[in-house]
């Protein structure tokens, strides 16, 4: 009995492969089997041998932070360091997008280094953990939990920050923990103490992602609305806080994002 086996183009090698997805091709060419893509709004790795044709539907396996992956699809003047960003600029119909050290031309952090081989400035391959990325709902795999909500084809996340009136304020803020690479959406807050201008807001390392919310109130619910700064509602390195005006202002601060 024989078979035939297939190489994975670009050198590509995954420890573990896991939910794949259906996406429709439209980059203007056949996107070819081992290649990273970003297709319906969604990072991942051509998994059809033969390729997804142009204007074809074909499987993709999504990105995500339990894989450890190694890909000689590179800008090989890269400098990539272990432990810092990688960036993804998107391919077209002339050529397969690329991996990159910087998010000069429109590139978008998608994982972390692991390691890279060869010298700095020619890399001949790259190994890397993709940050969690929210999978397209559409009847296919997808991995949800009783806190996410399906709206619009995408889960949206809530953290919920719980500030106490005694013990958590500081002028650092209390920080919650919200995936590298996710974007905020909006934020809620609901006072649970009277407490006169008292406030509540969300930061991102020491910029603000919106002016402050008014806690003011016991059972009082307010939104962010004004002054949010576009630039900021990405998750970057920096950490996600939530501060507030002063001790003794108390409240639930629920974050969404995607």
């Amino acid at each position: 009995m024989s078979m035939t086996t297939y190489d994975y183009n670009y050198d590509l090698s995954i420890r573990e492969v896991g939910e794949q997805v259906t996406v429709t091709n439209n980059l203007g060419r056949t996107a070819i089997y081992g290649e990273i893509v970003k297709l319906d709004g969604m990072y991942g790795i051509v998994m059809e041998h033969d390729g997804i044709a142009d204007n074809a539907t074909g499987r993709i396996y999504v990105l995500q932070p339990d894989t450890l992956i190694s890909t000689a699809q590179i800008t090989a003047a890269s400098t990539f360091v272990a432990g810092a960003a990688i960036y993804f600029k998107a391919g077209d119909s002339s050529a397969a997008g690329t991996l990159e050290d910087s998010a000069a031309g429109g590139a978008v952090a998608i994982g972390t280094i692991e390691s890279a081989k060869g010298a700095t400035g020619v890399h001949t391959s790259v190994s890397f953990r993709p940050y969690d990325q929210v999978v397209n709902y559409g009847g296919y795999n997808t991995r949800l939990t009783a806190a996410e909500t399906i709206i619009k084809d995408s889960a949206v996340k809530v953290a919920r920050v719980v500030i106490d009136a005694t013990d958590d304020y500081s002028t650092t803020g209390k920080e919650v923990s919200i995936p590298k690479g996710a974007v905020i959406l909006d934020v809620v807050a609901v006072a649970t103490k009277t407490n006169a201008s008292g406030t509540a807001q969300v930061l991102n390392g020491a910029s603000a992602v919106h002016t402050a919310i008014e806690i003011d109130t016991d059972g009082k619910v307010t939104r962010m609305e004004a002054g949010v700064d576009d630039t900021k509602l990405l998750v970057g390195n920096d950490a996600i806080t939530v501060k507030t005006y002063a001790s003794g202002d108390a409240g639930i601060v629920s974050i969404y994002y995607i």
